[in-house]
């Protein structure tokens, strides 16, 4: 019932706010265009081919809007669907392993962590390649290297290379460790499903661009672990602060078995719950190090950690683990303390937090009732867990309710805050107002948009269609395959690159009703735009002036 109520909190008011741009702006663009041409090999954005991730989300979001239509819940469906399906290979290997309640427990434990609720929710691959990676790494453990091969072919076509070195990176460290073959992990049939999966599609676009390859192994794998170039960089200790906050509340009792680590190491080659733990840590730290020394740091890169400490969790929870140090009372006391202290800080949040400037009026109205009533729900949860273990008979259901209560009310008090992030985000707001030009301009049945050195991603999803951009760079599209050939895109007399100055012209002679749209904080183009244009509206990060008058019209 509790893994049943996480599931449904994880679906809550899915598409009640507008996509945030730039990620989900992009990638529900990109699945819209898709689903518009019927091209499901080459995806696109604001029409220029866009190489810089796979296939499989853009395909899936994409084939959801031919029958939901173009919004935002068919755009974050997919990674709902993915998040379900991780869960249950959880659950089944948990159940395999360590019973019935490790089973639910560790799918539950899953569905309850900030970091998979946030991803869940969100136009993103990540949680389609969290699924490919942990079905991979789960039946490697299983002895099915073929099955494995083949998830691992689906994500990188999902997310690229990063598909095939999470689970290698996890099970070679554990097999070196527990004195198994490497070569196992390399069957000449895993590999052959591998192609099979992966390569027909390489292949297509390799035809059709055919400098993708390089672009996919040089410019955005190679260059994007060894530079910053990506301009993603971010301190050696970066995720020491993000995994305890992405695994809370469930980090306490997966790290409570960590006390029995000698016993782990000293029985790794003859015992299988010492080799189960150690294919967790495999799990977690070989790549946790890879992401640290990655000179591209962003916090959803370690998703696929998060079954490992669900996982380990429902060890330390559950009776089957008992002998190991288990139980309710493991993690208790520690957990008790953080989320009472968590929940009075969230609580009071309005007396000692400094008024941000950076937030929007509907922010600043929007984040006193999130923060207490999570401030409360926190307050809640550890009164349950201290009540259930401080009896005789320990009640782990109580403290489990307790473990799960505070990711279900984030899902379900955070509505009103994501609807004001998502304003100011998105340009869903934007799109309204310009659509609701069209009306005062007599004769004309759509209003043409241009953007000046700005590209709101989700302005084209809203308003169903692509957008010419004055840049000089390309850069504005967020796309590195568009910003490298930007040039040769602009020799198309079709391209919606236009030239830095087209806006100018496209002003003075105006043979359309034409929107421009800036950002807001370009002080440079809109001291330009202002003398010559109304200001149409403000919203979130863009401005738009408007619309000019047709030269027949003046």
């Amino acid at each position: 019932m509790l893994l049943l109520a996480a599931v449904l909190a994880l679906a809550f008011n899915l598409g009640g706010y507008p996509l945030f741009d730039p990620d989900e702006g992009r990638n529900a663009e990109v699945a819209r265009e898709m689903a518009a041409t019927n091209d499901y090999v080459l995806p696109h954005l604001d029409g220029l081919p866009y190489l810089d991730k796979p296939i499989v989300y853009f395909a899936a979001a994409a084939a959801t809007m031919e029958v939901l239509g173009p919004t935002e819940t068919a755009a974050r469906l997919p990674a709902y669907l993915f998040t379900l399906a991780t869960l249950v290979i959880v659950w089944w290997f948990g159940a395999r392993r360590w019973g019935r309640d490790a089973g639910w427990l560790a799918a539950l434990a899953l569905a309850t962590m900030p970091l998979v609720l946030a991803y869940a929710r969100t136009t993103i691959m990540d949680s389609a390649l969290a699924f490919c990676t942990t079905l991979a790494i789960l039946a490697f453990s299983d002895e099915r290297p073929v099955l494995a091969w083949a998830a691992m072919g689906l994500g990188s076509i999902t997310k690229g290379p990063v598909a095939i070195l999470v689970p290698l990176i996890t099970l070679i460290p554990y097999s070196l460790i527990t004195g198994r073959s490497v070569r196992r992990l390399f069957p000449l049939a895993g590999l052959a499903v591998f192609a099979i999966v992966a390569l027909p599609w390489f292949l297509a676009v390799s035809n059709r661009i055919p400098e993708f390859p390089h672009y996919v192994f040089v410019r955005e794998t190679f260059e994007r672990v060894t530079t910053r170039s990506f301009h993603r960089t971010a301190p050696f200790w970066y995720y020491l602060p993000i995994v305890p906050v992405a695994t809370f509340p469930w980090v306490v009792p997966a790290l409570g078995g960590a006390r029995n680590w000698r016993w782990v190491w000293l029985a790794r080659h003859v015992n299988p719950q010492a080799r189960d733990s150690m294919l967790l840590a495999c799990w977690i730290l070989g790549p946790l190090v890879f992401f640290t020394l990655n000179q591209s740091k962003l916090p959803q890169y370690v998703l696929p950690l998060m079954p490992a400490f669900a996982l380990g969790a429902a060890r330390v929870l559950t009776r089957e683990a008992s002998e190991l140090g288990g139980g309710v009372g493991v993690a208790r006391r520690p957990y008790v303390g953080i989320a009472t202290v968590l929940g009075l800080a969230l609580a009071s949040l309005t007396l000692w937090l400094p008024a941000p400037i950076s937030l929007t009026p509907a922010e600043r109205a929007a984040i006193p009732p999130t923060a207490l009533a999570l401030g409360l729900a926190l307050l809640a949860s550890a009164a349950l867990v201290w009540y259930a273990g401080r009896a005789a008979h320990p009640r782990p259901a109580l403290a489990v309710m307790g473990y799960a209560l505070i990711v279900i009310a984030t899902s379900i008090f955070s509505g009103r805050l994501l609807a004001a992030v998502g304003e100011d985000r998105s340009a869903a707001a934007l799109a309204r107002v310009i659509q609701n030009v069209r009306p005062r301009v007599e004769g004309v049945e759509a209003v043409e948009i241009v953007g000046v050195g700005a590209f709101p991603p989700s302005l084209s999803f809203y308003l169903r269609r692509t957008i010419p951009i004055a840049t000089a760079t390309g850069r504005e599209l967020t796309s590195t395959f568009i910003a490298d050939n930007q040039e040769r895109f602009r020799t198309d007399s079709t391209s919606p690159l236009k030239p830095a100055d087209y806006w100018n012209d496209r002003i003075a002679r105006c043979p359309v009703p034409t929107v421009f749209v800036a950002r807001a904080g370009d002080a440079r183009i809109r001291a330009e735009l202002d003398p010559l244009l109304p200001l149409l509206a403000v919203e979130g990060h863009y401005a738009a002036y408007g619309p000019c008058a047709a030269s027949s019209a003046r």
